[in-house]
């Protein structure tokens, strides 16, 4: 349902503009990344259609005082989210730059759904191929508090 949707939405926008539409869509680039810590979620603003496509996923809200810190994590340089996959992939700056870590997310329209009450923007995000978790940095109270979430780490 979700790849027709996608499909039909980048079909009409690339007939208005008179672009051709390639046979599979692309992950797309995230805008934004907020996190909530009311609810356990994060948020990813896509780069998609009209602007108001979103992927979001659960996550562990922990204040960085409050657990010692995961060895090694490494900064993220690039995050894409796919609406077919249902997949969001960051890419880590690690040994030779093809280290990749992505999760599982859901994809919406904000249209479709009503909009999580206060996310947080994301000030920094890094991933750890030793623990398997992605951990943001989110910009609330004292500026400690991290959001973390497990993900699957390969050399592509």
């Amino acid at each position: 349902m979700m790849r027709t949707l996608l499909h039909a939405t980048a079909a009409a926008a690339a007939l208005t503009l008179g672009l051709t539409v390639p046979a599979v869509a692309a992950p797309v680039p995230v805008k934004a990344l907020n996190c909530d810590g009311d609810t356990g979620r994060c948020t990813a603003d896509l780069q998609f259609g009209d602007g108001r496509w979103k992927a979001d996923w659960g996550v562990t809200v922990f204040h960085s005082n409050a657990r010692a810190a995961a060895a090694a994590p490494v900064p993220v340089t690039g995050l894409t989210c796919d609406g077919d996959t249902y997949k969001c992939t960051a890419d880590l700056k690690f040994g030779d730059g093809r280290w990749k870590a992505d999760w599982r997310v859901n994809v919406f329209h904000t249209n479709a759904r009503a909009a999580a009450a206060a996310p947080v923007p994301v000030t920094g995000l890094t991933c750890d191929g030793d623990t398997y978790k992605c951990t943001a940095d989110l910009k609330f109270g004292d500026g400690r508090w991290k959001a973390q979430w497990k993900v699957n780490v390969f050399h592509q």
